[in-house]
């Protein structure tokens, strides 16, 4: 499903307003009344329950006026409250208050502190607090009355819905204000906003409902799309083709360079990913001393290679990979390989000497010399960092890729052709192309230790079978976050393994296969 910046749903908006023709009152009395069949569902009626509508001067307030005057109609009691007077409201809004009153219903302007203890009032005996306050044009601080208006409002114990966004959150970025309205749910308007389901405003939207509001398809197509959020649809369409008649060598071989004397279990862990994704071939790749000394347990199913080794890490040369190269299909380097000072040496003979699929995680990613340039001679460069590593590979500080992951890992794609994968509790795809992708399914079970290892492993293994990066990298990340979700619901957060979530790859493809019910993140 498309997910659109603040930018890209005002331009949409423009062209069905401006050159389709549709009246911006005729949108609007769609949203509302969307708005309003939405409610029906998400509270399972509203006859019997008393409302309170928190309306902004600009469209979104609108937008509130709309429903206001349904409720009103269908004699559902309801409080309204206008946070900013007559003559600051928008034209749209301006008329929806008008038509509002003829009807014979007025709302609340609220100027001083006796409305903000009616609001309260109102808010104590209310089912539904509805935020219509500020929309999709809002980013920064909400300052002011508006600021108390919308503390007050995050007090009520009514069920709190946001039109669009909740009144503080960044539509395009996920930031939020130091006062946000905290919503239940957050019915969003014509397609979802991008800041739904990157954090911190995840966590203020409440479950998401999206609300058909009549743009046309051409609106949509005359504005390109930037993001899309990675679903179980989309997932689906990615899996590769499993011919009965195949054979190992047609589902492709794939080598792990992983592991070394401080980190054993990286490199397994890796091999469980390839292993679960349908490679026909897998080969585990380690160090020398390491391989002789292992600790863990490696699946009878994995082929084991030992290679040149300094200090308890890889030691590999031009020649070492010269003798692998054009054996196996995919190549995934770097999870468990240390700080050894031979790293970078090692990760520059892959980069010049390797053709085929390359994933690059972990410590493979801090060994690059030039933050200016990551390349290579491979068709398809996968990087997954988490947020650590991407500071480190940009050399921006965590804070501000936090703040705008997005953003961040676009800007490096643009300097450094690859398909990036940066991990976090939404996980950003971005493709060489600058399209990104969103897996916003957070799971606090999977913050451990080998997760990553296991993910590069799924992609190296799912590119081994002839996928593309891109497409191996979201059905990868996909995977690995339903097959998290299997586990957080069977084991919980706190004592699921990692090993554990990898024993539940096979029922994650089942889901993607239509043969066990998975959740959506989206209600329409």
């Amino acid at each position: 499903m498309r997910l659109v910046t603040a930018a890209e749903m005002r331009a949409i908006d423009h062209h069905a307003i401006g050159t389709v023709g549709i009246p911006g009152l005729v949108l609007m009395e769609n949203a509302g009344l969307k708005v309003l069949f939405t409610l029906e569902k998400y509270l399972e009626g509203v006859k019997g329950k008393r409302f309170t509508v928190i309306c902004g001067k600009g469209n979104n307030g609108g937008d509130g006026l709309v429903v206001a005057r349904h409720l009103f109609n269908n004699q559902v009691p309801l409080n309204v409250f206008m946070v900013f007077p007559r003559q600051e409201l928008s034209e749209e809004a301006r008329a929806n208050l008008a038509i509002l009153q003829a009807s014979g219903f007025q709302p609340v302007f609220m100027s001083d502190t006796d409305d903000l203890e009616r609001l309260r009032v109102a808010l104590e005996f209310s089912d539904c607090t509805i935020d219509a306050l500020f929309g999709t044009g809002f980013s920064g601080e909400i300052e002011g009355y508006a600021r108390e208006v919308v503390a007050i409002a995050n007090e009520a114990t009514s069920r709190r819905v946001a039109i669009d966004v909740p009144s503080g959150l960044c539509a395009t970025t996920g930031s939020v204000s130091q006062v946000t309205f905290q919503a239940h749910a957050t019915i969003t308007l014509g397609a979802p906003k991008v800041g739904l389901f990157l954090f911190p405003g995840r966590d203020w939207a409440g479950e998401v409902w999206v609300a058909d509001i009549g743009l046309p398809p051409v609106s949509f197509e005359a504005v390109p799309a930037g993001q899309t959020l990675l679903t179980q649809d989309l997932a689906a369409s990615l899996l590769p083709p499993r011919p009965e008649q195949g054979h190992k060598g047609t589902f492709g071989q794939v080598l792990i360079l992983a592991g070394s004397g401080d980190y054993q279990g990286a490199g397994v862990l890796a091999t469980y990913g390839a292993l679960r994704s349908g490679a026909g071939l897998v080969t585990l790749g380690m160090p020398s001393t390491v391989l002789a000394n292992l600790s863990c347990a490696v699946l009878p199913d994995t082929i084991v290679r030992s290679f040149p080794e300094e200090e308890g890490g890889f030691a590999l040369d031009d020649d070492a990979v010269r003798g692998f190269a054009g054996v196996y299909r995919a190549l995934v380097a770097g999870p468990g390989w240390g700080k050894g000072r031979h790293r970078q040496a090692s990760l520059l003979a892959i980069l010049g000497g390797w053709a085929g699929g390359l994933v690059l995680d972990a410590d493979a990613l801090a060994a690059f010399p030039d933050r200016s340039r990551v390349a290579c001679a491979g068709s398809d460069l996968v990087l997954t960092p988490h947020l650590g590593e991407m500071a480190r590979l940009t050399g921006q500080p965590v804070g501000s890729i936090q703040a705008d992951p997005l953003g961040a890992a676009r800007k490096f794609v643009a300097q450094n052709p690859c398909v990036l994968v940066l991990k976090s509790s939404t996980t950003v795809v971005v493709g060489p192309n600058g399209h990104a992708f969103l897996c916003s399914r957070p799971n606090s079970g999977l913050a451990r230790g080998g997760a990553g290892d296991l993910l590069s492993g799924l992609i190296g293994g799912l590119i081994a079978q002839g996928m593309s990066g891109l497409h191996a990298a979201l059905l990868g990340v996909w995977l690995h976050s339903e097959a998290g979700a299997i586990a957080r619901a069977e084991l919980g957060p706190e004592a699921m393994t990692i090993s554990e979530v990898a024993s539940l790859l096979p029922r994650a493809f089942r889901r993607l296969r239509g043969e066990e019910r998975a959740d959506s993140p989206l209600r329409a």
